[in-house]
């Protein structure tokens, strides 16, 4: 029978120092690059055609999401980001690459496929004057890439670019196969060989990735790449030892909603309770705050338990605001230092709030999380 998971606290006098050990990192993201864009309507009327809304535009706008997101998350935790992957030779393309250099990300790596199609996550928000905003409906475009050999020549050697001189890499796999497990094999063990840490985030094919330094999957997704449900601690911890044997990764952190997160090393586990008392708005995005900042935290040489915790902080920060939303260090010190009741070294029970979840944190159920 396997014991309960040790609960592990981590105060903010641990935390603080390392966020300003953030600055400065090279970082490479590499992955599935998307623009949310969002549709703000009025709606107070049902059709008579038929027995739905009638939707009035009003405004556009628009945020970096997939590997985007977690590069904008990189990149406002201080870390010199560089990027690399596909997106369509359109507008929505040449938009996510404004939006990343805007905020000092070197682009040169995400190249445009002709004849392709940006990802682009359309979610119409409606609701009357006085009533606020609900999603509606969401209108997906754009698919898996499929570059011919000569365009995949060209984003290797993108890769091989970006990645000169990089401490850190995330491999951000959203399913549209700017990354795979297969091409990120060999990438994986040259980089781990010189010292880089290699954080993984993938929605379908987790189990697939080899050699890592970290990968943060929440419980549903573990649950699939490990092939067995958890339904409980001991059949938590029976699936993390299963994937992260499988993965051979060097830790693995597994996101819980309200019961915060998991962390797995060659120790076994803990449990970081969940930070904050927040109910969550929104958690679209937050799974990107968490892989970029435990990824960071562990490349500038935090030992993994202060590097879960500074993420599971992240995630909480992340799911406080609607969208996907780049957590600054700023942001993230302030979090720090609203330190939650019983979180210190001696508080009491888990609190119940901000801890990373449904794709990254909050006051979520504990519910697969939601990924784009």
């Amino acid at each position: 029978m396997t014991a309960a998971l040790a609960v592990r606290r981590v105060g903010a006098a641990r935390l603080r120092p390392w966020v300003r050990r953030l600055a400065g990192i090279p970082v490479l993201v590499w992955g599935d690059f998307v623009l949310d864009e969002y549709w703000q309507c009025r709606s107070n009327r049902v059709s008579r055609e038929a027995p739905v809304l009638v939707l009035e535009w009003r405004s556009r706008s628009a945020q970096c999401g997939g590997g985007a997101n977690a590069a904008l998350n990189l990149a406002a935790l201080g870390a010199r980001v560089a990027v690399a992957g596909w997106v369509g030779d359109d507008a929505a393309g040449a938009e996510l690459r404004g939006r990343l250099a805007a905020a000092g990300c070197d682009v040169r790596g995400l190249l445009p496929l002709p004849g392709a199609s940006t990802v682009v996550k359309t979610r119409v928000v409606a609701g009357d004057v006085h009533t606020a905003l609900q999603q509606v409906v969401r209108v997906d475009r754009g698919g898996v890439f499929r570059p011919s050999p000569t365009a995949a020549r060209a984003l290797a050697a993108a890769v091989r670019d970006a990645s000169a001189g990089a401490r850190a890499v995330v491999l951000s796999d959203y399913g549209y196969d700017a990354v795979t497990p297969a091409l990120a094999r060999a990438w994986t063990r040259r980089w781990v060989k010189a010292g880089v840490t290699v954080g993984v985030d993938a929605r379908y094919r987790l189990a697939g990735y080899r050699g890592v330094s970290v990968a943060t999957p929440n419980e549903g997704e573990a649950a699939a790449a490990a092939g067995r449900a958890i339904a409980d601690d001991r059949a938590l911890a029976d699936a993390a030892r299963t994937l992260r044997a499988r993965m051979r990764a060097a830790h693995l952190v597994v996101t819980r909603g309200r019961d915060g997160l998991t962390l797995w090393g060659a120790d076994g586990g803990a449990t970081i309770p969940a930070w904050g008392g927040d109910e969550a708005v929104d958690v679209t995005g937050a799974g990107d705050a968490v892989v970029a900042t435990v990824t960071l935290a562990l490349a500038a040489g935090a030992p993994a338990l202060e590097a879960a915790a500074l993420a599971n902080v992240a995630g909480s920060v992340a799911v406080s605001r609607r969208g996907a939303v780049a957590v600054s260090a700023a942001e993230l010190r302030a979090a720090i230092d609203r330190e939650p009741r019983g979180q210190g070294p001696r508080g009491g029970g888990a609190t119940r709030g901000g801890g990373v979840g449904a794709r990254g944190s909050g006051v979520a159920p504990r519910t697969p999380r939601a990924r784009g």
